[in-house]
């Protein structure tokens, strides 16, 4: 879908305008690039997500937090792709002895990042199941009123469980060690 109104188009470039800085900080925080992921195509995949979220719900505010969450969810599922579908070398690349030894991340990372995912999971799964599947799908990117639809709940009452269960997730993360981004 196109964006229809030109308030679309001023409101995706005003949110790009002011928080573009901050989606680039976020990106490089990833570290994307030890895992083979271009950080320009995430931040071209967040942009995409801002304008989706733009026409679902034009009323919506669009702050700082809905951003940074934007980007980790699409950094979650970029990481998941790149997981799931290893780059493959380009014709032009060289496939020499030197190939080898660069197969991706180092292993101390990966195994890093399996941690945090296991964490993560494991803080998920800790979280009451009323809480579970509305920050499940925030995280993936979904609005408050997708979400209400999802969960057969008011698009308010999605927004209480998000905000309360996010907090209870960052908290429980604090605890288990794990740096959070509003740290």
């Amino acid at each position: 879908m196109l964006l229809t109104t030109p308030s679309d188009h001023q409101r995706l470039e005003q949110l790009l305008l002011e928080h573009a800085a901050r989606v680039k900080k976020l990106l490089l925080r990833h570290g994307l690039a030890r895992h083979g992921i271009d950080p320009d195509e995430i931040e071209q995949e967040v942009r995409i997500r801002l304008w989706h979220a733009i026409e679902r719900d034009r009323s919506g505010v669009f702050g700082a937090s809905y951003i940074q969450r934007i980007v980790a969810s699409t950094v979650i599922d970029a990481l998941r792709r790149a997981k799931v579908r290893p780059s493959e070398p380009g014709a032009d690349e060289d496939q020499g002895l030197d190939t080898l030894h660069d197969s991706g991340p180092h292993p101390e990372h990966r195994a890093s990042n399996d941690e945090r995912v296991r964490i993560l999971q494991r803080c998920l799964a800790e979280i009451p199941a009323r809480r579970r599947l509305p920050i499940t799908l925030h995280l993936e990117g979904f609005g408050f009123r997708d979400i209400g639809d999802k969960v057969g709940l008011s698009e308010e009452a999605a927004r209480k469980l998000v905000s309360r269960g996010m907090a209870d997730l960052r908290q429980r993360l604090r605890d288990a060690g794990v740096e959070t981004s509003d740290d």
